[in-house]
């Protein structure tokens, strides 16, 4: 419009006269805001040719006007008004509408699009739109995301739609697409589920019925009564990019996965902007390459080391018979399937020859801890059926193929956890000292860490905070959503939920999706057209999810799917359970996509060295090599090796280290003290003479391996007792008592629960022989008058159920009771505070976990002195070389050094000394 002033003629554009100020609008003489209100009224549908919008105005008494407009103003009643600018602009967008009457569907589709836009601005200002206007949904497409998967017929990909507005900010477009510098700061990418332009179901629609059913690529779709989506010009050429290479060979559409900017800008006449529709998100991990079919990887270097020289279990029963094996339980049972698939009907055994369906039925009764562990999910197998195919992965075994380097990240919100706000209890010293640790590891760039502190210093608690401040991080950087995996051994998993409960804010880490029993049923896929094993699991709970629960067997049955989410934060808890490279579990664990990764263990060496360099690998894969090298240069485990490969993971040029150890004994000064008390009693008649029996018979056989072996696990079983598997009557007391006395061990045992009786005190006593277990549970009712037998918690109760036992066990008034745990089923995980002694009835040769069983008492709640209790049977002629003595100089030999190092894992030469150290020189 034109402004005269007596000399001065100053024209305004209308678009910038609904701007002005109100006050500097009023000297340059324009009318006031009109009064008036907007109704508007469609006639027809907004895809048909012949629709118009008609707008009708009523003004403040609510009576009809019919207003001649002219840009920015009204007239009528005699009187000019001006519109405002959201009006102004609505009016505009109408007027663009009405004048594509006559046009095809999709261009009436896409010149509504501004009406809408308009209407979100203005909506209960000054406009009403009627019952059909505020049914219409249309959305402006102008970038996209590439949802890949990995499939039998190689990698494949389909577009997600996503608004103009998430395309990179900060591209530099001097750099020429070859140089692949378009590649946003990791912490920045897109989440491809939060930042989805279309809900699901209209994303599932769009690219079933739509972009993967036509030839071409169209500029608008209708998704659904009154939802369309309106594609950018620029857009709809990049999206026929995408389905050209979606029917390239493989290796063309891998190379498209890669960098698909340079695809496309070179597609669409090197237009960089075009090539900056694409938006990269947090998808799979660069570790995966593709699809194989499972097979184990074979490290014939690592043979020697495959299993423990004293693995748990109760001597094995043959038809009424007890035979002590020479190999281990797992061990046999491989070889037991590897017959029977040779149509074998024996199978040599300790020297006898023994049918296969009778040895079947012997291991039935000796279960590996492994499946002890998940005894409630029998549902979810942890290795894959035959034939199908897992998620490839550059692994680096042979050499090192895949490193990941150090990369600093910016923190929005600084160091503030949130105390009081998002976490509710106030951490301990020891605690603020890790807390920061992770915050620091964070922002210098580490992929992962390594939290690997002893017991009992609140591993789960550092986490959850640590946790906390990263999801306020994501919420303060405007991201809707970045999930979180929590990977645990199913015991732990409730506890966990607990934890959050107790310490953090509700919905702190927002929705928690539970991958597991019952949670996992409702999150499985139902099979049907369109499902694969990406599509297995609910991928919208998932990606929209704050934190998921998992354990390691799910996570390894549908790694695929869980593998197609983005991780803001992988968390691996009791990590040591991915120790091996040549189990499933592990390759699914490493084929996550995570922007960074928490491990947590109090043993990251049970069995070897080598297990450090499989967690690490998950953790910060390339720091410590390959493994060929790593386990030529560590694999003899000396104390100078553990102190150097200590320092090696310490040592950060002045970053955070990504291993954090600290004990118990140098942190927590607020602990009641802790004794151990070691006892000694001679063996009885019974157990001495068989103890001597079998060291003549073992003195006669050759000192290889096997018979160390065997001779190992005959002195083990007979420390313990010389009939471990007697079966009593139950409430008879007198024959307990006699079998009691036959051990020197079980004896001790019973002097010490005296003294804890008369004390009016709590006891776990850990023992693995079952049958032994169920003997002295009736045994100690009867004889100590108990309300019920003792707890038993040992693989045979499920993981789900231990918790609520413990819970029990925790509420029992004030007196004398006893649990009895297996060391491996029941010794991590649990909090058992209402106890204050520990017996070692059987001992585990590895110290850790020992210290593991110690630490269900001696941990952060515990306010009452923590006795350790250890009974040792010694021969009465063999004395110092009596098996449980050799055994506890190892133990404490090992102990020693795992104090501020790393815990020793088992030697080659274990075997061997503690042999000698039995057989030699009696």
């Amino acid at each position: 419009m034109t402004v005269f002033d007596d000399d001065l003629e100053i024209l305004i554009p209308h678009h910038e006269a609904v701007t002005l100020d109100a006050s500097f609008a009023e000297v340059l003489g324009f009318p006031p805001v009109a009064t008036a209100s907007c109704h508007l009224d469609a006639r027809g549908r907004v895809d048909q040719p012949e629709t118009n919008i008609i707008a009708k105005w009523r003004d403040k008494n609510f009576n009809q006007v019919r207003p001649e407009r002219h840009g920015a103003f009204l007239r009528y009643a005699g009187q000019d008004w001006r519109l405002t600018p959201t009006v102004y602009d609505l009016l505009n967008a109408v007027d663009g509408f009405n004048a594509s009457q006559g046009d095809d569907p999709m261009t009436r589709v896409q010149a509504w699009g501004p009406v809408q836009a308009a209407l979100k601005v203005v909506t209960g200002e000054t406009v009403e739109a009627d019952q059909y206007l505020s049914s219409l949904t249309i959305y402006q497409a102008g970038s996209f995301a590439l949802d890949i998967e990995q499939t039998s017929d190689g990698s494949n990909f389909v577009p997600v739609l996503m608004a103009r507005e998430k395309r990179p900010k900060d591209v530099d477009e001097t750099d020429t697409p070859e140089d692949g510098e378009f590649r946003e700061d990791p912490d920045e990418l897109r989440d491809e589920a939060a930042d989805a332009l279309l809900p699901p179901d209209f994303q599932q629609d769009f690219v079933r019925h739509r972009f993967i059913a036509d030839q071409s690529v169209s500029p608008a779709y209708v998704l659904g009564r009154g939802h369309f989506v309106v594609l950018e010009p620029s857009l709809q050429a990049a999206l026929k990019v995408v389905q050209e290479k979606r029917k390239a060979p493989d290796e063309d559409r891998r190379d498209f996965i890669k960098n698909p900017r340079v695809y496309l800008a070179s597609a669409l006449d090197d237009d960089l902007s075009a090539a900056n529709l694409f938006v990269e998100t947090t998808q799979y991990s660069e570790r995966v390459t593709g699809l194989k079919l499972w097979e184990p990887v074979e490290l014939p270097w690592l043979a020697k080391f495959k299993t423990a020289w004293l693995p748990e279990g109760v001597p094995i029963v043959v038809e009424g018979e007890e035979l002590l094996l020479a190999e281990p339980p797992e061990s046999l049972a491989e070889r037991v399937q590897q017959a029977k698939s040779a149509c074998q009907e024996m199978l040599e055994v300790s020297g006898r020859e023994i049918k296969i369906s009778v040895l079947e039925e012997a291991l039935e009764a000796f279960k590996p801890q492994a499946m002890d562990e998940r005894a409630d999910e029998p549902d979810e197998p942890a290795s894959p059926e035959p034939s199908r195919d897992v998620l490839d992965i550059e692994d680096n075994i042979e050499e090192t193929g895949f490193i990941v380097e150090m990369s600093p990240r910016s923190s929005k919100i600084g160091d503030d956890i949130g105390l009081n706000s998002r976490v509710l209890s106030s951490p301990k010293v020891h605690q603020v000292d890790g807390i920061q640790w992770l915050l620091d590891a964070w922002k210098a760039g580490w992929p992962g860490v390594l939290l690997a502190d002893d017991m009992g210093l609140g591993k789960t608690y550092q986490t959850l905070v640590f946790l906390a401040w990263r999801r306020a991080e994501i919420l303060a950087k405007g991201k809707s959503n970045a999930p979180i995996l929590v990977v645990a051994p199913t015991a732990l998993l409730k506890t966990w939920i607990a934890e959050a409960e107790v310490h953090l804010a509700p919905n702190t880490l927002g929705e928690c999706v539970e991958a597991f029993g019952a949670g996992l049923r409702e999150l499985k896929a139902p099979k049907g057209p369109g499902w694969s094993p990406e599509t297995a699991l609910d991928m919208v709970r998932l990606k929209q999810a704050g934190w998921v629960l998992t354990t390691y067997e799910t996570l390894a049955t549908y790694h695929r799917a869980f593998a197609r989410v983005g991780y803001d934060v992988a968390v691996f808890d009791e990590m040591q359970r991915i120790k091996s490279p040549t189990t499933l579990n592990t390759h699914a664990a490493k084929a996550m996509s995570a922007d960074f990764v928490l491990g947590l263990t109090g043993t990251p060496v049970e069995n070897r060295l080598e297990d450090l360099w499989c967690i690490m690998d998950r953790i910060a894969p390339g720091l410590l090599g390959d493994l060929r090298r790593f386990s030529e240069r560590y694999s003899e485990a000396e104390e100078q090796q553990l102190i150097e490969l200590k320092a090696k993971m310490e040592d950060a040029n002045s970053a955070p280290p990504v291993l954090k150890r600290r004990m118990k004994v140098d942190i927590l000064d607020g602990l009641p003290a802790k004794n151990i008390q070691t006892y000694r009693a001679s063996m009885p008649d019974k157990q001495a003479n068989a103890y001597a029996k079998t060291v003549s018979a073992v003195q006669s056989l050759g000192a290889n391996r096997a018979t160390m072996l065997e001779a190992i696990h005959k002195f083990r079983g007979i420390s313990m007792h010389p009939e471990l598997n007697t079966d009593l009557a139950f409430g008879d007391v007198s024959a307990f008592e006699a079998w009691a006395h036959q051990s020197a061990r079980v004896k001790l045992a019973l002097d010490v629960l005296n003294d804890i009786r008369d004390r009016g005190e709590k006891a776990l006593l850990f023992l693995e022989y079952k049958a032994a277990q169920r003997v002295i549970a009736a045994g100690l009712a009867a004889r100590y008058g108990l309300a019920s037998e003792p707890m038993i918690i040992n693989g045979d109760v499920a993981g789900a159920k231990r918790q609520p036992m413990v819970a029990e066990f925790q509420r029992l008034p004030p007196g004398f009771d006893v649990m009895i745990l297996s060391p491996r089923a029941a010794g991590v995980g649990l909090t058992i505070t209402a106890a204050n002694h520990v017996i070692h009835l059987s001992r585990w040769w590895n110290p850790a976990v020992e210290d593991q069983c110690n630490d269900r008492v001696y941990r952060i709640g515990q306010d009452k002195p923590v006795t350790v209790h250890i009974p040792l049977a010694i021969h009465p002629m063999y004395k110092e070389k009596s098996f449980d003595q050799k055994l506890d100089e190892l133990l404490q030999k090992k102990r020693a050094l795992s104090h501020n190092l790393l815990a020793p894992p088992e030697s080659k030469s274990d075997v061997s000394d503690i042999y000698s150290g039995v057989i030699s020189k009696l």
